[in-house]
């Protein structure tokens, strides 16, 4: 295994650890802690996002992958289309408030 397959089994690794408290939040609520934990499901996502952009900062420092240009406009437009499908969903009432 080289350093590029390294980091990329790391990211994966990390991206399956924020799925995975993305469904205990969904099914038990934010709010809610595993037994014995210090931290709620609301935390440990906050907590496994950062772990997945440390590790993309690793793949862009090793020049494995590269930043994308215009990040600030590609943010802003995924929040736009995150929130027209939301309000898309609320028509169909799949998503209600």
């Amino acid at each position: 295994m080289n350093t590029t397959e390294h980091l990329l089994t790391c990211l994966a690794e990390e991206c399956a650890e924020l799925q995975q408290a993305i469904c205990k939040a969904l099914r038990f609520g934010l709010q809610d802690r595993y037994p014995g934990s210090n931290t709620t499901n609301g935390q440990d996502i906050a907590m496994e996002s950062i772990e997945v952009l440390a590790v993309i900062e690793l793949l862009q420092e090793q020049g494995i992958i590269s930043k994308p240009r215009g990040t600030k406009a590609m943010i802003d437009a995924k929040r736009d289309r995150v929130n027209q499908y939301r309000k898309y969903a609320k028509t169909t009432g799949a998503l209600v408030d």
